[in-house]
């Protein structure tokens, strides 16, 4: 599976990440009553950035698995490659992690800004 990678400029909250599960048949998978958790770390260096953050995520469609991540404070400040996942608990059937093989990796690039702030 290809994961377009999402670039964003530094200091920026938005645009938000948007995500949607899918299983390995391409079909999605429902997530209503869901929590899901961002974890992003940096790819160089191993650091984590966002750990286990469960604030500014939102489902916008259960049924068809969608749901987004709002940039927080701090999470956009240093320009470099990561790599982002979510962790899925679902109301039964136990958690997952997208994505899901090693890889398959989702890179968030934040970039150099023109100004300052």
């Amino acid at each position: 599976m290809t994961i377009d990678a999402f670039y964003i400029k530094k200091n920026d909250l938005q645009p938000y990440y948007y995500a949607q599960i899918k299983d390995a048949d391409g079909d999605v998978v429902a997530i209503t009553g869901a929590t899901i958790c961002c974890t992003m770390k940096n790819a160089r260096t191993g650091a984590l950035k966002i750990n286990r953050q469960t604030t500014g995520i939102t489902i916008s469609d259960a049924t068809n698995g969608k749901f987004q991540y709002a940039w927080q404070t701090g999470d956009t400040n240093s320009v470099g490659k990561y790599y982002i996942e979510f962790e899925i608990n679902p109301e039964s059937g136990g958690k997952f992690t997208l994505p899901a093989k090693p890889a398959d990796k989702a890179e968030v690039h934040v970039t150099e800004s023109l100004d300052t702030t």
